[in-house]
C-alpha cells in the first residue's frame, strides 16, 4: 500500500484538514464575538464551503470500499487486486479508539451540518 501512496494512519490530510477546517469555522465565529463585520461576511462564506466540504468527507466515507477496489484494481498490481478490501478498511477501522469510529466521526457530521445551518438561520434573521 505504501508504494501506491496509501496509509492508514493519522499522519497528513487526517491531521491538517481538521485542524483547517476548525480555523476556518473559529476565524469568522472569533471576528463575531469580537463585534466585527467581517464575522457575519466571512460566515456567509465558509459555513456554506464547510457544508460542502463535509458533504464530499461524508461520500469519501459512504464509498471507501468501492473507491479502493476500484484504485487497487487501477494500479495494475497483482497483489492489490488480491486484497479483500471491505475486510481491510474494516480492520483499519478497528484499529480506532471505539469512541472515534463511528461516534465522535458521527458527532463531527452533526456538528458541522446543524452547526453551520443554525449559523447561517441565524445570521440570516438577523
Amino acid at each position: 500500500m505504501a508504494e501506491n501512496g496509501m496509509r492508514l494512519d493519522w499522519g497528513g490530510h487526517e491531521t491538517w484538514a481538521p485542524v483547517g477546517v476548525a480555523l476556518a469555522l473559529a476565524v469568522p465565529a472569533a471576528f463575531t464575538l469580537v463585534g466585527s463585520g467581517w464575522g457575519v461576511t466571512l460566515s456567509w462564506i465558509v459555513r456554506p464551503l464547510a457544508i460542502l466540504v463535509n458533504c464530499v468527507i461524508l461520500y469519501s466515507n459512504l464509498t471507501a470500499v468501492p473507491s479502493v477496489t476500484a484504485a487497487f484494481a487501477k494500479s495494475g498490481g497483482a497483489e492489490l487486486g488480491r486484497i479483500d478490501v471491505a475486510s481491510m478498511l474494516g480492520a483499519a477501522e478497528k484499529g480506532f479508539p471505539r469512541r472515534v469510529m463511528p461516534y465522535l466521526q458521527n458527532l463531527r457530521h452533526g456538528v458541522v451540518f446543524a452547526g453551520s445551518v443554525a449559523v447561517l438561520v441565524l445570521l440570516a434573521v438577523r
